[in-house]
């Protein structure tokens, strides 16, 4: 795919706006006394541009009119107060309370369908439908779904339930309509009925002149009610802005409205009204020449660079940007779009607020109340309130802890509490753990942090301990501006007091409904919704530069160069949505809003922001995924085929555009050169001593060697929740030890053995009580994977009792040499002195043979250990075992010359005890003498020699069976 070309289209003849148009018309009409005027407009946006407008075209001082948009205009007529979503929300819950009695759900159950029946009581009002009939069809509906023909068969109590909710459904809409009016507030569907009803009395309060409506579409049935009445009497006037385009189209959904409004009389001309005057009537998309470019764009973040390139060029023309417009149907990419912008851009004015929700600060909080409810839950039952290690460790790894401990000494960390719970395993931590861990970092950590960790009895407990944390972060990021000298970091503190004003809502709204916040979980879930409705505005100049902004904030506003993203299906319209306990067919029938009404709203806005636009780049994501349908909008292809033939002047081309990949390593092929710092890295580390688990990385991958022993990568530590296979292997070598360790140098007898039986369970618990707490292994798998543990070392003892029956048989005493003996030797290797180590789980004899024996707790296959020609250490991964077994023998021997053969070296595995030792074969024997030991000898030399060699680049294995369980395979892209 290639980047489109920018083609861009500028005239000399600027353009007029449709409000420029209103002010022209309504100064023509009424001269420079408008201050007697009421202009209501569909947003509150458009009146800053109106007034400009007034104030260019008078050029002296006037009385304003009064602009309002159309929610102030219905606020001011109700004298009602508008109350906000969670108040309403929490009187709709006293309604329920007080219709359903004792049967009804807590807050936060209730809150999880009480916002859906919200939406459906601001509908029923804003298009005055008789609620009694409504709600009386829809019990009547509920209630034949559960009918029967079998009249001896009861309803179940779920049924009886069921029924019993949809009956109480109009009972709560009058009661909670009654319960907002007597305290004189109400939502916006509630103003709308109350000035629809009454609306001679409403207007008659205020001294207007004239009402204007201008651009206006889809109105609800009180809008309608309220401006027809006003037409009648003669008190107002209406300007529409449509375009003959889709309006005399009768299949373009765009115009549905207006069509509707048309055959109304009363709509389309007053009596005493021209009805000229009443329709800004154009037919600019079937006569205006128009540059318009569709381009595709692969995923999101795509969209958003191609937007920014698209600036840049329009920049390029106009500087400053006065009549561009980057307009967002998916308000999700404006941070993404922000970021893509060209740097040297000045002036930006972003109409849309940022989430709270999107903060790092929201986060952190989330985190804080997660903790403490896991707690609650895991508490439930048991004596102690323990903190999960997960929810633990997110609090103190989040950036705003270190915040938090902020000292100019940096006395504080968090960081060895960390490695503490994670080496210790500690999968539950009790606030006594949590105040041990915190002392051992200073008494001044504890008083921090205490606080955070205190128990949460009640939902004050929760709100004293976010005050404190809001409280604490402001000073310790206005201290760390400070004494970093630099200024303030507003946008933290912005946060910061976002969230003060959201626990003081909280905290009021616990005063006035006292028994609604009854536990934490509720007040969570209140402070999530407070928090995800929540927006930081932006401050910038609405008159100047590039303004970004969402579709509905278009209304009334023209620009003549438009960038529009996300023209995807589901988002432009928005698709079919069954957010409403009212069934399609009865919203049909009492002319409620369908998703079809809201399609034909979308559709308006997409081609009323074309109207009088001249450039326009319309982006769209070809990708589907959880981010974004790939499906191009219809309202794309309806543009391509429809708009070329109603009007020739207008070009449409289409385009696919993807970021560039400069790709380095075409075959995937990663390597890396061996520089003079990492060539210093692997003396030091040569000086130091190449253990067998470290070559044999060498040999399965040296990419790989080169991420662990040279760039240091590891997989991030974890807690063990169960014991893993590593923990299970190290208390089995520890236990083992603990056994045979008095033994060392001396003849074993199967009496010894026998006597070790019996220490085994108390070792082994100790041993695995170093790793855990006794409360994590006495439940679930660990408590399963302990008893694996004293089965395999009962059975070892039990095999080895066995092994020495043997022997004394035989005449050859099994004699315990060394336990976890560190071997350790140096070989000359060109001009470099190298060091080899290892430790040999143990080395013992059986008459005169000396063997190495290392124990596995899972299987070795014969294969790993067996092999004919002696280049396969080098070039078969598999044989990684062999490797380690013979190197263990070979460095015994440079430790004692004088034992260069009678040697043998093996596995014991837990899992084939009856094997018992498994030897490393080459060409079929067991046995190592000198030329086993020199010809090893010869591989160890040639492959540290490759190692150390500046000249050998570290590269991938083509073994790609070597990549299956590698922690590196992503980055290498296998």
């Amino acid at each position: 795919m290639q980047e489109p070309v920018f083609c861009f289209y500028y005239y000399l003849r600027p353009m007029q706006s449709f409000l420029e148009k209103i002010a022209h018309r309504i100064h023509a009409n009424y001269g420079d006394d408008i201050s007697q005027l009421c202009i209501v407009l569909p947003n509150r946006r458009a009146g800053l541009f109106l007034r400009t407008h007034f104030a260019n075209i008078i050029n002296k001082t006037f009385w304003a009119p009064e602009v309002l948009a159309t929610e102030d205009f219905v606020a001011l007529l109700s004298e009602l107060e508008m109350a906000d979503t969670t108040t309403l929300l929490f009187e709709l819950y006293e309604t329920v309370k007080s219709v359903g009695g004792n049967q009804v759900d807590s807050f936060d159950d209730f809150s999880k369908w009480g916002q859906l029946l919200l939406n459906d009581l601001n509908e029923i009002d804003s298009y005055l439908v008789d609620a009694k009939q409504l709600f009386g069809n829809l019990k009547d509906i509920k209630e034949l779904e559960t009918w029967t023909l079998n009249k001896e068969e009861e309803l179940t109590d779920f049924q009886k339930q069921y029924v019993k909710f949809w009956q109480s459904l109009g009972d709560y809409y009058f009661d909670f309509k009654k319960r907002l009016l007597s305290k004189h507030l109400a939502y916006q569907g509630l103003s709308y009925r109350v000035v629809a009803e009454n609306l001679e009395e409403k207007v008659n309060k205020h001294n207007w002149k004239k009402i204007i409506f201008a651009g206006f579409n889809a109105l609800n049935k009180a809008e309608e009610k309220i401006i027809e009445g006003l037409l009648y009497s003669g008190k107002a006037e209406v300007i529409w802005d449509v375009d003959r385009y889709y309006v005399n189209d009768l299949k373009q959904e765009a115009g549905k409205f207006f069509r509707k409004y048309k055959d109304i009389h009363r709509f389309s001309k007053a009596e005493d009204a021209d009805e000229r005057n009443s329709v800004i009537d154009e037919n600019l998309l079937s006569t205006e020449k128009k540059q318009i470019h569709i381009i595709g764009a692969t995923k999101n973040v795509a969209q958003a660079k191609l937007a920014g390139n698209i600036v840049q060029q329009f920049q390029q023309q106009d500087t400053h940007l006065r009549n561009t417009a980057l307009v967002l149907a998916d308000e999700n990419l404006l941070f993404p779009v922000l970021h893509s912008l060209p740097e040297n851009l000045n002036e930006v004015n972003v109409t849309m607020g940022y989430p709270l929700r999107n903060t790092p600060v929201a986060g952190y909080f989330d985190l804080l109340f997660n903790m403490h409810l896991n707690a609650s839950k895991l508490s439930q039952g048991k004596a102690k309130y323990s903190y999960y290690h997960k929810d633990l460790l997110n609090l103190l790894n989040h950036p705003y802890t270190n915040v938090l401990i902020f000292d100019k000494e940096q006395r504080y960390s968090v960081k060895p509490i960390v490695k503490t719970i994670q080496e210790k395993n500690i999968l539950f931590a009790a606030l006594t753990t949590i105040e041990k861990l915190f002392v051992a970092q200073g008494e001044g950590l504890l008083e921090i942090l205490r606080p955070l960790f205190k128990h949460w009895s009640t939902p004050a407990d929760g709100l004293t301990c976010v005050h404190y944390l809001i409280d604490a972060l402001k000073n310790a990021i206005v201290a760390r501006q400070k004494e970093e000298s630099k200024n303030a970091n507003n946008l933290e503190l912005e946060y910061l007091f976002a969230f003060t004003k959201i626990i003081k809502r909280i905290e009021a709204l616990m005063k006035d409904y006292p028994h609604s916040i009854a536990d934490v979980k509720t007040l969570h879930a209140i402070l999530k919704q407070i928090v995800r409705g929540t927006t930081l505005p932006f401050y910038g100049e609405p008159l100047m530069g590039l303004q970004v902004m969402g579709m509905l904030e278009t209304r009334t506003l023209d620009f003549e160069n438009i960038i529009l993203l996300s023209c995807n299906e589901n988002v432009l319209p928005s698709g079919k949505s069954t957010g409403s306990f009212i069934p399609f067919e009865l919203k049909s029938y009492f002319g409620l809003p369908t998703y079809s009404d809201k399609d034909a709203i979308f559709a308006y806005h997409f081609y009323r922001l074309l109207q009088r636009a001249k450039n326009i780049y319309l982006l769209y994501n070809t990708e589907s995924d959880v981010f974004g349908s790939g499906e191009k909008s219809r309202f794309l292809t309806q543009l391509m085929y429809e708009l070329p033939k109603a009007n020739p002047q207008v070009e449409i081309k289409e385009g696919l555009f993807s970021i560039p990949v400069e790709v380095k390593n075409p075959g995937n092929n990663i390597r890396i050169k061996k520089t003079t710092q990492i060539v210093e890295q692997l003396k030091a580390k040569a000086a130091n001593g190449f253990s067998p688990s470290l070559l044999n990385r060498y040999v399965n991958c040296s990419l790989q060697f080169y991420f662990q022993a040279i760039a240091g990568l590891k997989e991030a530590e974890d807690v063990e929740e169960t014991i893993g296979a590593e923990t299970l292997g190290n208390v089995i070598h520890e236990v083992l030890e603990t056994l045979y360790r008095p033994f060392v140098g001396k003849k074993l007898n199967a009496a010894d053995v026998k006597e070790m039986k019996k220490q085994v369970q108390p070792l082994t618990e100790k041993s695995f009580g170093e790793h855990y707490s006794n409360a994590e292994t006495s439940f679930g798998k660990n408590v399963l994977i302990i008893k694996v543990a004293l089965k395999f070392i009962n059975n070892f003892l039990d095999s080895e009792i066995t092994a020495i029956d043997t022997c004394e048989k035989q005449g050859t005493p099994l004699i315990i040499k060394k336990l976890e003996e560190p071997l350790e030797t140096d070989l000359k290797i060109g001009e470099e002195e190298v060091k080899f180590r290892g430790k040999a789980d143990r080395i013992d004899s059986v008459g005169a043979i000396i063997r190495f024996v290392d124990y596995k707790t899972g299987r070795a296959d014969d294969r790993e250990l067996r092999f004919e020609e002696w280049d396969e250490l080098r070039t078969e991964a598999t044989l990684a075992k062999s490797f380690q077994l013979l190197m263990y023998a070979w460095m015994y021997h440079k430790m004692n010359p004088a034992i260069n053969d009678n040697m043998v070296s093996g596995i014991v595995t837990f899992r084939e005890l009856s094997k018992g030792l498994k030897t490393v074969k080459v060409n079929n024997s067991d046995s190592i003498d000198a030329t086993v030991l020199n010809a090893f000898e010869e591989q160890l030399k040639t492959i540290t020699a490759e190692l150390l060699n500046p000249d050998v680049d570290f590269k991938q294995t083509q073994q790609l069976d070597n990549c299956l369980y590698c922690s590196f395979k992503g980055v290498c892209g296998r």
